[in-house]
């Protein structure tokens, strides 16, 4: 029981910093609002217990023993941030309605196995808390379903942030700037990755 508790503490600190994926969760509560950021949430969710899954029945060993496959995961995750950055700033596009849409589940999935701080977040939980006690596999759900439970509300809280923030920025010039911060915020990730 004493993993679980300490899994929840690490599992709330990772999913209520700012990072990738809750930049990306603003911007949308923003521009999409919570009700059509559900999906990304639910991206993220199914993301992050899948890797879970991943590192705990050992593929993880070869990430963190293989220095090339993760300097390559490095390399496309700092690729993808940059390029989400382009667009959650504006992308060239003038008009915030046709700039994006909101991601889709298997969209944000598919994104937490490039984010690094997913990574180094399931590495240090799997490593650390996995239940001694339990066999790989039910040791490895048990994981994966208290990091998504935490997720949840510190995803919904980035989400209702960009909600409320939306109203304020109904002005077109508070809008674009705040876009623009928020992409260089999420290019700025790109820096913490590689320090």
């Amino acid at each position: 029981m004493s993993e679980i508790w300490g899994l929840a503490v690490l599992s709330l600190v990772s999913a209520v910093t700012p990072g990738p994926n809750n930049v990306m969760l603003w911007a949308s509560g923003v521009q999409f609002g919570m009700r059509r950021t559900l999906p990304h949430i639910l991206g993220i969710l199914l993301g992050v217990g899948s890797m879970v899954l991943v590192v705990g029945t050992g593929l993880g060993v070869l990430i963190t023993e293989v220095p090339a496959v993760e300097n390559t995961l490095k390399v496309i995750g700092s690729v993808y941030l940059l390029y989400l950055a382009f667009q959650i700033a504006g992308g060239g596009s003038s008009d915030r309605g046709e700039a994006a849409q909101p991601l889709t589940p298997f969209q944000a999935a598919a994104f937490q196995y490039v984010n690094p701080k997913a990574w180094v977040f399931v590495l240090a939980a799997v490593t650390t808390f996995r239940p001694a006690s339990l066999p790989v596999l039910a040791g490895s759900l048990v994981m994966a379903l208290v990091m998504m439970v935490v997720i949840v509300p510190c995803a919904s809280l980035w989400v209702g942030a960009g909600t409320f923030l939306s109203r304020y920025l109904a002005d077109q010039r508070r809008s674009q700037g705040f876009r623009i911060a928020l992409g260089l915020l999420l290019a700025a990730t790109v820096v913490y990755i590689w320090l």
